[in-house]
């Protein structure tokens, strides 16, 4: 028997009852949530029904001596949408284009065509002359191979606060692990899938992309998150890897890397300050391996201030790099 949440539950209902005009009686609801594998008495669901009275419209009917319910009012018929409104929705299908291999982007397609299918004719033609006109630079974005029942299963934990157990191939170690993580929420990077949340074998956050959970375990354990997560998440990762030891990270680019900087890669930083020679680039975050490999593709346009262990580390990979060539 499946445990749906009385939110759930309460959703499915009012969905159900807003399926068509005739309604639908206690029992008929009672046997298609057994069809769900959702065992509850008729007692659960009629104070369900009353609570849904109390915040959208739903009407009884006496037919044959049963009660029929309804939620007409929920249901969207015949929307109208301004030209604009429907480029919008053209670049939101285009947009979702390269999520489709992730049930959520699938299921956010199907609930814009589910839109469109309450409009009129009209509409979704100008939706199919128009789709052809948006395109989107797709180049960034990963097609991953997620497992769907993977992904609902997080989706589940992080919604209900459940610990999980999941056996990991880690790609810069290129080792299976066996950890037990406390799943925060879900967050796409570059196209790819990952959860995100405190690892105990770690002891701290950490990301892991979806692709690479070999399998998962629900555990019945809660958790709760950590007080400070949400206050400058992002600012603890530089572009996608984080780490625990946030220190001031300084570089000084020249003149010609600088406009690159400013057009392209201003949002990285904290601060950045102009100078005769160029710009001082300034970020507080974790010195990582991902981090080292964007300052040295800028060469001689980069050169690294503070902390000094970094700027050490860059000149390790320079002299690396020159030996490579040399030998």
């Amino acid at each position: 028997m499946k445990d749906m949440a009385q939110t759930e539950r309460q959703i499915f209902i009012l969905l159900l009852l807003s399926e068509n005009k005739r309604g639908y009686t206690v029992n008929d609801i009672h046997e298609s949530l057994k069809k769900w594998d959702v065992v509850v008495d008729k007692k659960t669901i009629m104070r369900d029904i009353d609570s849904l009275s109390g915040i959208c419209f739903i009407s009884e009917e006496e037919r044959n001596g049963k009660t029929y319910y309804t939620a007409d009012k929920f249901r969207l018929r015949d929307i109208t949408f301004t030209s604009c409104e429907l480029i919008s929705l053209a670049f939101l299908l285009e947009l979702l284009k390269p999520y489709q291999y992730m049930t959520m982007g699938r299921t956010s397609r199907e609930l814009i065509h589910k839109l469109l299918d309450n409009t009129t004719n009209l509409n979704r033609e100008f939706i199919k002359h128009f789709s052809g006109l948006v395109t989107i630079n797709t180049n960034n974005y990963v097609s991953d191979d997620v497992n769907p029942e993977i992904e609902t299963r997080l989706q589940e934990a992080i919604r209900d606060k459940n610990k999980i157990r999941i056996i990991y191939h880690s790609f810069g170690r290129d080792e299976v692990t066996i950890r037990v993580i406390h799943p925060y929420e879900l967050c796409i990077n570059d196209g790819a899938l990952s959860v995100v949340g405190y690892c105990e074998l770690r002891n701290d956050i950490r990301d892991f992309r979806v692709s690479r959970i070999l399998a998962l375990t629900g555990l019945d354990e809660k958790f709760t998150i950590l007080p400070d997560y949400f206050n400058g998440k992002e600012r603890r990762k530089f572009i996608h890897l984080s780490g625990s030891t946030v220190e001031q990270i300084i570089i000084a680019f020249d003149k010609q890397t600088s406009k690159y900087i400013l057009e392209y890669e201003a949002e990285l930083a904290d601060e950045i300050v102009k100078t005769d020679d160029g710009i001082t680039f300034i970020r507080n975050t974790a010195v990582t391996d991902e981090l080292i490999r964007w300052i040295l593709q800028f060469g001689h346009g980069a050169r690294v201030l503070n902390p000094s262990h970094l700027k050490e580390r860059i000149c390790q990979e320079l002299k690396k790099s020159l030996e490579h060539y040399e030998a």
